[in-house]
């Protein structure tokens, strides 16, 4: 049984999204997307005159879709406005990131502000059994709320094979689940009851760093580092559409003539310099034992030489991977994210000398390493989600 009966139940607020005239819809996406705005801003970006900006805002206030906040002081021009804000709260938005060891729901408002998190181990990798425990995190995520989800968002590693726009990727093969051929969009929607979007998990979570700073930071890079290397670019505030097989391909570039083995026979490519596999098995090479991935990490802080030697090249590698992306699409910012994200911060000496072997200086790029929470990727799923609804207006 699903959490909703669908968009055409007597949800008010999702029906009056659909009364929204045409052309006030850009309005209210941009002010989904970047939070609130002044009317003279929402003019200049839309390229709106004043008179048209009053006249659109209009219908939106009258509806309750949106709401004028306190009076403020434009930034501009210094004069009083009162900025608009779209009414978050009346719809909400189910997140999931499924990996190889459990599903991590959310559900969230409008902006994406996280209302409840459930999280639940896989009891195993069967299609059906993955559907059931997603159906079973929604019920429970979306029975306090008093009103269905309007959609929900599905995030995890692998490759859609149905058209490229956001939303529209159908059938799944999930290496990391050993699924081939999987409709998981379709099994998911029929579970829940709602329409659902599928998304690759690196991907989802960069829209997450793009919701409400698209103007901040509209060119990006997002590195994920943990079992694998996941990648996901953003320029001019759109990602860049990138399939599994072309992520596989990034991870497997070249960083040094001499390095380490992968497990694809690969030597010295990001993935066998930077994984939470391959920094675990060079400290165990000097260790004669198998570590955890945090134990290295605590004895390479507490001076430990082989495990400081293997988190300084996973950390110089990781250097010049990032110098790499950089040089071939001159973004300057970069996220780090994934369970071994933290390699950035034990050894940083150690990777800014990898930018500047490949780059000549560390100078202008800004590293940002994100805390590891799988409620977060699932949030960005939710966003994947929000964005396939405002765009469809």
């Amino acid at each position: 049984m699903g959490v909703v009966r669908g968009r055409d139940s007597q949800e008010p607020a999702f029906d009056a999204w659909r009364s929204v005239p045409r052309a006030a819809q850009p309005v209210l996406r941009e002010l989904v997307i970047r939070g609130p705005q002044s009317r003279t801003a929402l003019a200049r970006r839309l390229g709106l005159s004043p008179g048209s900006m009053t006249r659109l805002a209009k219908p939106l206030v009258e509806t309750g879709l949106v709401v004028e906040r306190a009076v403020a002081h434009d930034p501009v021009h210094g004069r009083p406005t009162r900025p608009l804000e779209v009414v978050a709260e009346g719809l909400h938005f189910l997140g999931f990131k499924i990996t190889s060891a459990g599903v991590y729901g959310v559900i969230t408002d409008l902006r994406a502000r996280v209302v409840a998190r459930e999280s639940a181990p896989l009891r195993d990798f069967s299609p059906a059994t993955v559907i059931a425990q997603i159906g079973e995190l929604a019920d429970t995520l979306a029975a306090p709320r008093g009103r269905p989800p309007v959609a929900a968002g599905l995030a995890l590693g692998g490759d859609g094979y149905a058209p490229t726009p956001v939303g529209e990727s159908e059938l799944l093969d999930s290496g990391l689940l050993g699924w081939e051929q999987v409709p998981l969009r379709r099994l998911a929607s029929e579970r829940l009851g709602i329409s659902c979007v599928l998304e690759n998990d690196v991907t989802a979570l960069a829209h997450l760093q793009w919701f409400g700073n698209a103007d901040d930071t509209p060119d990006f890079a997002l590195l994920s580092i943990g079992d694998g290397v996941g990648y996901a670019l953003t320029i001019h505030g759109r990602p860049v559409r990138i399939t599994e097989a072309d992520i596989g391909l990034f991870g497997h570039q070249r960083l040094a003539q001499d390095g380490p083995l992968c497990p694809a026979g690969h030597r010295g490519c990001a993935v066998s310099y930077i994984t939470t596999r391959a920094v675990v098995m060079a400290a165990a090479q000097g260790l004669g034992r198998f570590p955890a991935y945090e134990e290295v990490l605590d004895l390479a802080a507490a001076g430990d030489p082989v495990c400081s030697q293997a988190v300084r090249q996973a950390a110089w590698a990781l250097g010049v991977l990032i110098a790499n992306i950089s040089a071939s699409t001159m973004v300057k910012s970069v996220t780090l994210a994934g369970e071994s994200a933290g390699i950035a911060d034990a050894a940083r000496a150690d990777l800014e000398s990898g930018i500047t072997a490949r780059r000549g200086s560390p100078e202008g790029i800004t590293i940002t390493v994100m805390q590891h929470d799988f409620h977060e990727w699932a949030r960005g799923a939710a966003v994947v989600a929000i964005s396939d609804h405002v765009s469809a207006l």
